[in-house]
């Protein structure tokens, strides 16, 4: 028995490999085409998020951090608690943040044009 599968083995070694050790013809196809995306503007995120969308991230944010709070404080874990507390109120204060940043450089942009001759 042994020495039937000593034979196979010998025989067609490939058999029992590792499929990604054997020359693969994707490899060139692959290698060609890798930066594909980048090519394509389609790809390319043209438009910022909206100032909404900002402000609702913050409002996520903050939730979140309340909801992990709530929950390592019940399983009696107040230092993790904390922490996730402070990340969402971080989260919280970088979406406002972003949103008032946005809504002052557009509302600067229409006084501008508004009074612009």
């Amino acid at each position: 028995m042994y020495m039937f599968l000593f034979a196979l083995v010998l025989v067609h070694p490939s058999g029992f490999a590792n499929p990604s050790l054997e020359p693969n013809v994707s490899v060139q196809y692959r290698s060609q085409y890798q930066n594909h995306h980048a090519m394509h503007a389609s790809y390319v995120r043209r438009h910022r998020r909206s100032i909404g969308h900002a402000y609702s991230h913050a409002g996520n944010s903050a939730g979140r951090g309340g909801k992990l709070f709530g929950k390592n404080m019940s399983r009696g874990k107040p230092l993790k608690a904390g922490k996730e507390f402070g990340r969402g109120m971080g989260g919280f204060g970088k979406g406002v943040g972003i949103g008032t940043g946005r809504t002052g450089r557009k509302t600067g942009k229409t006084v501008t044009r508004a009074v612009t001759p």
